[in-house]
């Protein structure tokens, strides 16, 4: 009965239903509600509010929904918002910039306070002392002692040999003082409940030396609990225990099948556990707080599921995913006693919408749609599938489409590969995805090996795999839905951003008879150029460069194994239209990648169109020139099937 009641609210407040299916625009867009934070006493929310031209940062009381202050955010460009108390937010923020002495592009980021009893928006960090001006990551918050409204914020110290180290910060008066400072590999501190540090994590790329370290209160080597010589860190140090006397550690491990978290004593430095894990399952991340103290984890996967330290807590997150069926309930965010939560619902018969559940109260409140004006009737059903690779590999899939498309069959087919690689698809409402559903397509996303929240084994099944057996994935999920009658083979079409770009692209080289046409947005297209490009930023010795050449299956020396993966050197091979999109500040992958793509592809005479986005990133962040990207492949995808 309480499901029943609150599908039938979900219902009722959803938006007043559409005659007709909404315009494009309305997929393309922004979230209207992004970023939504809960405060530490629950009483407020904060989010970022997009519409009709309006861009501003919001707070709303959490028993009403009513907003109760807010601020400009369209120069800021927020992406993360953080409560330091009831009144006052931090917001991160980024934008790509060029200076005199750093050679390319880089994303530049920038903390600001936003007081919501004034509304005022300052910026922090503005006047510290030896500040180093160029650095990215700059808004990140790893404590706050309360008792004194300061937060601890780590970042790069020194204008000319910068260190990494923290500084105090306190917004309400424009303070900020120096609390440690660390040496050339320092990476990440933790601190006490006092702000002061108690553990120093290093990594020396040229001796290939991770190390963990106990530190005084000015960050000062007291006692080594961990070293191992690794060209890329084996653990990722996350959080801290609620006592503080240990370290959680995450580790990727065959014994377990996925991700695991271990504890590493502060004393002495064993390593006890696991703690948190479910067999053959990935961790997604941690739910931790604003101090890093660990309480759970969620897990990877399709839909969202959770273990915490306090398993009344975990059957409450349990009872309310329960009482959500066919949705993906994702726990967002809370206030510090854990009464209320705050959920992003998404699928099922919703376009998205932020819950927010208190403790005994088994109706929601609603704090804000992500999509409006795509209501109940226009969400299509998105499938979780698994089809079966040539080699026997089983490979999980989604599969979205309209019910009437579904059951007619012999639909055209748009596949879309997601980015990464080492990511994966969730089930909600993916705006592409739901696009082109909505227009009568049927979409896969394939998990093609090499994707994680699927198990150790399928993700490291795709390490030298790039052009290979990844690749051939996806042309076995395209053959599944043909010989499950779902998909015309003489109508399929691949689009792909960023790795999904790169597989799409392969697809074009690799099995140019079996796609009518490609598009990819910011995709990699010349390995040989990526490699020597992060070999220019990063240097030659850096724990990236071994990174890529461990999922390449080849060094950055053997050019003729990466030519020959690279779809910029096989253009001749390609039978389908080509559709490049890039942003023209992309710091991710470089908009030289889709120059030379579009250059070779002309060259041997081949039908390409290249699409420059001005003034967009990576991740199509603004709305007109996300919009502008989807009208583009809706346009060249309705020419071409």
């Amino acid at each position: 009965m309480r499901i029943a009641a609150l599908m039938l609210f979900l219902v009722a407040i959803q938006p007043a239903v559409a005659a007709d299916p909404p315009p494009l625009e309305a997929y393309g867009r922004l979230p209207i509600f992004d970023l939504m934070q809960l405060s530490p006493e629950g009483t407020r929310a904060a989010a970022r509010y997009t519409d009709d031209g309006v861009d501003v940062v919001v707070t709303l009381d959490v028993a009403t929904g009513k907003f109760t202050s807010g601020a400009n955010a369209e120069e800021v460009n927020p992406r993360r918002l953080r409560f330091v108390n009831e009144e006052q937010l931090i917001l991160v923020a980024g934008r790509t910039v060029r200076t005199w002495n750093v050679r390319h592009d880089f994303d530049y980021s920038t903390a600001y306070s936003f007081d919501s009893r004034t509304n005022e928006v300052r910026v922090l960090l503005r006047h510290a002392r030896d500040l180093y001006p160029y650095q990215s990551g700059l808004g990140r918050v790893i404590g706050r002692d309360a008792s004194t409204d300061t937060i601890f914020m780590p970042a790069y110290i020194g204008s000319t040999r910068p260190v990494n180290g923290i500084y105090a910060v306190k917004p309400s008066i424009r303070r900020d003082t120096i609390v440690a400072r660390g040496n050339s590999d320092t990476i990440d501190w933790f601190l006490d409940a006092e702000g002061k540090p108690i553990v120093r994590e290093d990594f020396d790329d040229d001796d290939n030396l991770h190390s963990i370290w106990a530190v005084d209160e000015r960050g000062k080597d007291e006692k080594l609990l961990y070293e191992l010589e690794t060209d890329i860190p084996a653990i990722g140090v996350v959080g801290l225990s609620a006592d503080r006397q240990s370290l959680v550690v995450l580790q990727s491990s065959q014994a377990t099948g996925g991700t695991a978290y271990y504890l590493m004593s502060i004393a002495d430095g064993s390593i006890s556990g696991p703690v948190l894990h479910r067999e053959g399952v990935e961790v997604e991340r941690v739910i931790s707080d604003i101090n890093r103290v660990v309480y759970g984890v969620e897990y990877a996967g399709f839909l969202p599921s959770y273990s915490f330290f306090d398993k009344g807590l975990e059957a409450r997150v349990n009872v309310i995913q329960d009482r959500l069926p066919d949705m993906a309930a994702r726990l967002v965010s809370w206030d510090d006693a854990f009464d209320k939560l705050l959920f992003a619902v998404e699928g099922g018969i919703t376009s998205g919408a932020y819950l927010v559940f208190e403790r005994d109260n088994p109706m929601p409140v609603v704090l804000g749609h992500f999509r409006p004006d795509i209501t109940e009737e226009f969400v299509a059903p998105v499938e979780i599938t698994e089809y079966t690779a040539r080699d026997g590999m089983t490979i999980p899939a989604l599969v979205t489409a309209r019910t009437d498309v579904r059951e007619t069959g012999n639909a055209p087919l748009v596949v879309l590969p997601h980015g990464g690689p080492e990511a994966h698809d969730t089930y909600g409402f993916d705006w592409m995805a739901q696009f082109f559903a909505s227009r009568g397509y049927v979409v896969l996303q394939p998990q093609f090996r090499g994707s994680d929240g699927f198990g150790y084994d399928h993700l490291v099944a795709g390490q030298g795999e790039w052009g290979g057996m990844m690749q051939t994935d996806i042309d076995d999920g395209v053959a599944f839905l043909i010989d499950a009658g779902v998909a015309n083979p003489e109508r399929v079409c691949i689009v792909g951003a960023s790795y999904g770009g790169y597989a799409a692209l392969a697809a074009g080289a690799f099995s140019p008879h079996l796609y009518k046409c490609v598009a990819a947005i910011a995709p990699v297209t010349d390995l040989p150029r990526k490699m020597r490009r992060a070999r220019a930023e990063h240097g030659g010795d850096d724990w990236v460069l071994d990174y890529w050449e461990s999922l390449y299956g080849a060094e950055m020396s053997e050019k003729d194994t990466l030519r020959s993966i690279s779809p910029v050197y096989h253009a001749e091979a390609f039978a389908a239209p080509v559709l490049l999109i890039h942003g023209e500040k992309d710091t991710v992958v470089d908009i030289d990648q889709s120059r030379a793509m579009h250059k070779a592809l002309r060259k041997a005479d081949k039908d390409v169109e290249f699409v420059r986005l001005k003034g967009e990133d990576h991740w199509l962040t603004q709305e007109q020139t996300r919009i502008e990207a989807l009208q583009t492949v809706a346009a060249f995808i309705d020419e071409h099937l």
